[in-house]
């Protein structure tokens, strides 16, 4: 497996990589380098390779590109050396960048299948992260770039139903893509701990990626209206990313900055849920954007799993795959409305109870012991042969001249 990624906090690799350990498969996963972390490490069984690169974390569209050229050569560099040494199975890719895909093609070449899991959609990401306009040469080019890495693949991953719908528009075809979900892993995010109890405080949570796109100002302007009505309401945030600094200023100018716990950096996965466990409300905050209309949070998904009502925002996935009995939804980019969606289940036990309860019945059907079967499958079937990547690569460049 191959991410541009710090492997212990994100949990989609992690999950399948370490799902394929627990089934007798070997996995090797080379991915980012991280402060103070070893080279080379064992983690549940699951032979972990850094390479002496940082994630980059900014708002230079050019230096993430620059930053992903350079893993991509590191990486092709060390794969070519750990193929030599014995033939791998499988390569399996993790976006982003779709053209990570590339380290694989000599492994290809040498019989091994390439599996490619496209976790977001890079031209409508860049169009939302960087004001980018849709027929901007670098969205073209990178709607270019995501078809002809899918076609270099043996099997293609969406993560989830609107996604493939997308993908197969820009002229992937349908057989070729699985629809495999960013559900938590049941041995993680468990459903059998402490949920908060009446009487405690009212502890309002969120994890992961601090970015514009996801919204973190906006609940803290939110929070920051409801206190008056929430006297005892906590507002806990656990993670780092681009907008850090700017959160962390407005945090202190809110006037709220004491009922506001902002604990910046990003963990490992194991320790979530130790984090929001018992927590009160889980929150969502997209904005509403091209790209986060096609997110499924899996923050979200988490909270679900671990029985924690939540709040998200009307966007398209998040409405196509949970109902109105599900989640608290408000108006995406609305603090008023996150505000009073605050109030209300800060004053409504039975409603958070409600919420919890329905999430719990959703959960039991989308779950990964459901799905990871598809990961089995797609990781075991092969579907096109390495004499062909020449024609596909020519195939793809024809289209794109037409």
């Amino acid at each position: 497996m191959i991410a541009y990624t710090n492997y212990l906090s994100d949990a989609r690799p992690r999950r399948e990589a370490e799902t394929l350990v627990r089934r007798g498969d070997r996995v090797d996963f080379i991915a980012l380098g991280e402060k103070n972390a070893p080279a080379i490490e064992t983690v549940e069984g699951v032979r972990l390779l850094r390479v002496k690169q940082l994630k980059y974390r900014g708002s230079s569209g050019a230096r993430y590109v620059l930053s992903y050229l350079r893993f991509l050569g590191a990486v092709t560099a060390r794969l070519l050396r750990l193929n030599g040494k014995e033939r791998y199975d499988v390569v399996y890719v993790h976006t982003m960048p779709d053209l990570l895909v590339l380290a694989a093609l000599i492994p290809k070449l040498m019989g091994a299948r390439v599996v490619l899991n496209l976790h977001d959609m890079m031209p409508e990401l860049y169009m939302s992260k960087f004001g980018i306009p849709e027929k901007h040469p670098l969205i073209r080019f990178l709607a270019w770039q995501e078809q002809l890495s899918i076609r270099l693949a043996d099997r293609a991953i969406s993560v989830h139903d609107p996604h493939r719908d997308v993908l197969c528009r820009r002229g992937a075809p349908r057989a070729k893509i699985t629809v495999l979900p960013n559900v938590p892993d049941p041995l993680v995010f468990r459903n059998d701990l402490p949920a908060a109890k009446t009487g405690d405080a009212f502890r309002i949570v969120y994890h992961g990626t601090i970015a514009r796109r996801l919204g973190l100002d906006l609940a803290v302007s939110a929070f920051a209206e409801a206190t008056s009505s929430c006297p005892d309401a906590r507002l806990e945030i656990f993670g780092d990313g681009d907008a850090g600094d700017e959160l962390e200023a407005q945090i202190e100018a809110s006037g709220v900055a004491g009922r506001i716990y902002f604990r910046r950096k990003m963990f490992r996965v194991e320790a979530i849920t130790e984090m929001i466990q018992g927590a009160s409300v889980g929150i969502v905050c997209n904005r509403r954007e091209l790209a986060t209309e096609y997110m499924l949070p899996v923050k979200l998904l988490e909270y679900v799993h671990m029985g924690i009502p939540a709040i998200a925002p009307r966007l398209m996935t998040i409405q196509y795959y949970f109902g109105e009995n599900q989640v608290e939804y408000y108006e995406a980019g609305s603090v008023a409305e996150l505000a009073a969606a605050i109030c209300r289940l800060y004053a409504d036990p039975g409603r958070r109870a409600e919420l919890a309860r329905q999430g719990a019945k959703f959960a039991k059907h989308f779950n990964w012991d459901a799905f990871k079967g598809e990961l089995y499958r797609v990781v075991d079937e092969g579907d096109a042969p390495a004499a062909l990547v020449a024609k596909e690569v020519e195939e793809i460049g024809a289209g794109s001249a037409r």
